[in-house]
C-alpha cells in the first residue's frame, strides 16, 4: 500500500501546474476516515490517464498560437499596355509540421505566377475564398510573385486598387517615366521619390516612389498620367554601382552619358479624312488627320490659315481634353500636351455660318506644314432640303461614297479622294421649301364608352403611339367634360391644360431610350367623366369622341349602353362591328363579342385596358360609380382618321316593348295575308278568276306593307313567317284546286 501511494504521489508531482492548480470538484462526495481499495488493472489505467495528461499540457504550452507568419512584402510596380504590373518577393515562415494554407490577399488577385526556390509554388484557397499558398516543411520560405489589374489606358488622373500581400511590412515601389504625374496613394504613405537610371533602350527620366503600405485590404494608387497608356512597356532600371539592387544609391557615383548626337528633325506623314455636313443653318465639318511620325517625336502640327473657317475643337485620340489651336504667323499650330511618337490621331472640328445663303461650298484645305506626304478622302452630307451637284475637283478624283471611310461613321452622298495638296473640291447647293415631317403616331386607338341610365357617362380612351420627337399629347375632349386621370404605361401622371382653351388636355410623352428617331411602343390613356341626357324612347342619343392632334391608324369603340332599350346606330364614319344586347363585363372583358369580321384586334391590349376601368370602378381614383354588370354593347371600327379628325356616336333609341308589339302585329298581317293568298289559289281553282284576282291583290299589299315597314322598324324572323304563311298558302289553294278537279269527273254508275 505504501509502494501504490508513493507511485501515485509522483505521477501526480510530474503533472502540470496548471492541473495542479485545478479547483477541487465541488460535487465529489466526503468519505472521512473510509479507506478505498483499487485493483491493479483500475491503478493502472489510472496511472496511464495522469501520464497522458501531463503529456499532452507540455505540447498545448508549447504549440504556437498560429500556424504561419507574413514577415514582409517587397513589390516594384510598373506600367503596361493597360496594365499594372506588381512583381516582388513574400516571406512566410511555417511554425508547425504538415500541411499548411497561408492566406497571401484577401480579395480575388489576378495572378501571373508564383515560385518558390525556383519552383512553382502550390495555390490554394484559403479559408476566406481567397488565394493562398500551400506549404508543408516549417521554416523560412521566401516566394516570388507576380500579379496585375487593368489600368484605363487614357490620359487623365488614375485611381487603381491594387490587392496587396497580408503581411506585417509591405513596401512598394512604383517605378514611373515622364508620362505619370503626381504619384499618391490611399492606405499607403509615400516615403521618398528619387530619380533612378533608366536601363539600356528606356528613355528618361525615370522616378522611383517608395511606398509604405499600412492598409493592404484599402490600398488604392493614384497618380495622374499626362499622354495615353496604350502601348506602354514596363519600366527597366539599372542598379547603382555597388549596391545590386535597382535605384538605390552606391558609393561611386554613375558614369558620365556620352555626348548625344544633334537631334533628328520629325517626319511624318499624314491622311485625311474629311465629313463635310451641309445644313441650312451652317457648315459643319469633322476632319480626322492619322499621323504616321518618324526619326523624333511631334511636339505640335502646324496647317495652313483656314480662311472663313472657325475651328470650334481640336483633340488626340486618347484623351478628352481639348487641344490648344493658336494663330501663328504662317498658320494655325495645334499643340500637344505631349510629345507625339510612332501614330496620332488628331481630330478637328469646324464650323462656318450658312443661314440659306451659300450658292457653293468647299471643303474646307487642310495642309500640314511639313509633311513629306498628304492624301486622304472627303465625303460631302446634304440636308434633305438641300440640292447638290459636284463640281470640278482638283487635286482628286471622285469616288464611290460606299468605299469611303469619314469619322464617327458616316455615310456620304458625294465622295471624292485627293492625292495632293492643296486641292479643290467643291458643289454648287439648291435649297428647297423645308416641310415638317412626322415625329410621332397613333397606331391604334380604343375609347371605351359606359354609359348609364341616368345619362352619367365614363369615357376611357387609350391610344397605342410611336413617338421620335413629340413632346406632348394634345387631346381636345368635348365641351363640358371632367377629367379623372391620366396613365402612361399604367403609371400616372399629371394632365396640363391651356388657359385660354381648357378643352385642350396636354399630356407629356416620353422619348426614345434606346437611339434617336428609334420609335418605341406605348399607351397613353385618358379617362374622364360627362353627364349626358337621360335615355328616351324615341330619341338620338349622341356622344362626340376625343381628338388628338395626331394621325390615328385604326380606332376601335366600344359603348356599354344601358340594357332595355333597342339602339339602332345611325351611318358615319365609323362602321358597326357588332351589336350584341344582355351581354355581362365578364364577356366583355373576355371578347365573346368579336367575330371574323373584328379579327380579334389586340385582346390582350383591349382586356387590359377594361382592366383599369373596372379599377376606376372600383374607387381607385377619386371619383366612384357603379359599372353595370349587364348591357348592351355596340362597336365601330374605323381606318386613317387624320390629325384633329374627330368621330361622333349616333344612336337611335325605341323601348324593347316596341319590338314585341311590331312583331306580333307583323305575324298577324302576315297572316292574313296567307289566308288571303290560300282563298285566292282557292277560287282560281273554283273558276272564280275575278274573286281569285282581289284576294290575291290584297294579300299582295299587306305582304308588301310589313315589307316596307321593316325597313323603319327591323322585327326578327319576319321574312321567315312570311315565306311560312306563303307555303301555308300555297298549300290550301292546291287542296281547293284538287277537289274542284275531283268534283268535276264524271261518277261511275
Amino acid at each position: 500500500m505504501t509502494s501504490l501511494a508513493l507511485v501515485l504521489l509522483g505521477t501526480t508531482a510530474a503533472a502540470p501546474a496548471a492541473a495542479q492548480r485545478t479547483a477541487p470538484d465541488d460535487g465529489l462526495p466526503e468519505v472521512g476516515d473510509a479507506s478505498v481499495e483499487l485493483s491493479w488493472p483500475e491503478v493502472r489505467a489510472l496511472i496511464e490517464e495522469l501520464t497522458r495528461f501531463r503529456l499532452e499540457g507540455a505540447a498545448a504550452r508549447a504549440r504556437p498560437p498560429v500556424d504561419a507568419l507574413v514577415h514582409s512584402a517587397r513589390l516594384r510596380l510598373t506600367l503596361g499596355d493597360g496594365v499594372l504590373l506588381a512583381d516582388g518577393t513574400i516571406e512566410v515562415e511555417v511554425l508547425r509540421e504538415g500541411w499548411t494554407v497561408v492566406p497571401l490577399f484577401a480579395e480575388p488577385v489576378a495572378l501571373r505566377g508564383v515560385t518558390g526556390e525556383g519552383e512553382p509554388a502550390r495555390i490554394a484557397a484559403a479559408a476566406d475564398g481567397g488565394p493562398g499558398l500551400l506549404l508543408r516543411e516549417p521554416g523560412v520560405h521566401r516566394l516570388t510573385v507576380s500579379y496585375a489589374t487593368a489600368v484605363d489606358p487614357r490620359m487623365g488622373p488614375k485611381s487603381v486598387a491594387l490587392p496587396m500581400p497580408l503581411a506585417a511590412s509591405v513596401e512598394a515601389t512604383f517605378v514611373v517615366d515622364g508620362r505619370v504625374e503626381d504619384v499618391s496613394a490611399v492606405g499607403a504613405v509615400l516615403v521618398r521619390s528619387t530619380p533612378a537610371r533608366a536601363a539600356s533602350g528606356v528613355e528618361g527620366p525615370v522616378t522611383e516612389h517608395l511606398l509604405a503600405v499600412h492598409a493592404p485590404r484599402h490600398f488604392v494608387l493614384q497618380f495622374v498620367a499626362r499622354r495615353p497608356l496604350t502601348g506602354a512597356r514596363p519600366i527597366a532600371v539599372e542598379p547603382a554601382p555597388g549596391t545590386g539592387t535597382p535605384g538605390e544609391a552606391g558609393a561611386s557615383p554613375p558614369e558620365p552619358a556620352p555626348p548625344s548626337l544633334p537631334p533628328r528633325p520629325a517626319r511624318y506623314r499624314s491622311t485625311a479624312a474629311i465629313d463635310v455636313a451641309v445644313e441650312p443653318a451652317a457648315v459643319r465639318v469633322a476632319a480626322q488627320l492619322e499621323l504616321a511620325i518618324h526619326d523624333a517625336p511631334l511636339e505640335e502640327l502646324r496647317l495652313d490659315p483656314l480662311p472663313g473657317w472657325e475651328i470650334v475643337k481640336a483633340l488626340v485620340d486618347g484623351s478628352d481634353e481639348p487641344l490648344r489651336v493658336e494663330p501663328v504667323a504662317e498658320g494655325l499650330a495645334v499643340r500637344f500636351p505631349y510629345a507625339i511618337e510612332e501614330r496620332a490621331r488628331i481630330t478637328l472640328w469646324l464650323e462656318r455660318t450658312n443661314e440659306r445663303r451659300l450658292e457653293r461650298v468647299e471643303a474646307p484645305v487642310l495642309v500640314v506644314q511639313g509633311a513629306y506626304r498628304q492624301e486622304g478622302e472627303i465625303g460631302f452630307r446634304l440636308d434633305s432640303t438641300i440640292e447638290g451637284t459636284p463640281e470640278r475637283s482638283e487635286g482628286g478624283a471622285p469616288a464611290d461614297p460606299a468605299e469611303v471611310r469619314l469619322p464617327a461613321g458616316a455615310v456620304a452622298q458625294f465622295a471624292f479622294r485627293f492625292h495632293k495638296v492643296p486641292y479643290v473640291v467643291g458643289m454648287s447647293l439648291r435649297y428647297h421649301e423645308p416641310r415638317a415631317v412626322l415625329t410621332a403616331a397613333v397606331r391604334r386607338a380604343l375609347v371605351r364608352v359606359v354609359a348609364t341610365l341616368d345619362g352619367k357617362t365614363v369615357v376611357d380612351a387609350a391610344w397605342q403611339m410611336l413617338n421620335s420627337r413629340h413632346s406632348y399629347l394634345a387631346v381636345t375632349l368635348p365641351a363640358g367634360v371632367e377629367p379623372w386621370g391620366a396613365f402612361l404605361d399604367g403609371r400616372p401622371v399629371q394632365i396640363g391644360q391651356r388657359a385660354d382653351r381648357p378643352q385642350v388636355a396636354l399630356i407629356a410623352l416620353p422619348r426614345p431610350e434606346r437611339a434617336p428617331g428609334v420609335p418605341e411602343p406605348f399607351t397613353v390613356e385618358l379617362i374622364y367623366y360627362a353627364k349626358r341626357d337621360r335615355f328616351e324612347d324615341f330619341a338620338d342619343w349622341t356622344m362626340a369622341l376625343p381628338r388628338v392632334d395626331l394621325p390615328v391608324a385604326v380606332l376601335d369603340v366600344e359603348a356599354w349602353l344601358p340594357p332595355g332599350i333597342v339602339y339602332e346606330p345611325r351611318e358615319g364614319p365609323l362602321q358597326l362591328a357588332a351589336a350584341v344586347p344582355e351581354l355581362t363585363v365578364e364577356d366583355w372583358r373576355a371578347g365573346q363579342f368579336r367575330d371574323e369580321a373584328t379579327g380579334r384586334r389586340g385582346g390582350e391590349w383591349d382586356s387590359r385596358r377594361l382592366g383599369n376601368l373596372e379599377d376606376l370602378a372600383r374607387g381607385t381614383l377619386a371619383a366612384r360609380f357603379e359599372l353595370p354588370r349587364e348591357g348592351t354593347l355596340l362597336a365601330w371600327h374605323g381606318v386613317i382618321f387624320d390629325a384633329g379628325e374627330g368621330a361622333t356616336l349616333e344612336v337611335a333609341t325605341r323601348p324593347s316593348w316596341f319590338d314585341d308589339l311590331a312583331w306580333w302585329v307583323t305575324a298577324v298581317l302576315l297572316l292574313v295575308a296567307g289566308g288571303l293568298l290560300a282563298l285566292s289559289l282557292g277560287a282560281w281553282a273554283a273558276g272564280q278568276r275575278r274573286r281569285g284576282a282581289g284576294l290575291l291583290a290584297g294579300a299582295v299589299a299587306v305582304g308588301a306593307a310589313v315589307t316596307a315597314g321593316s325597313f323603319f322598324v327591323p322585327v326578327a324572323d319576319a321574312y321567315a313567317a312570311f315565306v311560312g304563311f306563303a307555303v301555308a298558302g300555297i298549300a290550301v289553294g292546291a287542296t281547293n284546286l284538287f277537289r274542284w278537279i275531283a268534283a268535276r269527273r264524271p261518277r261511275a254508275a
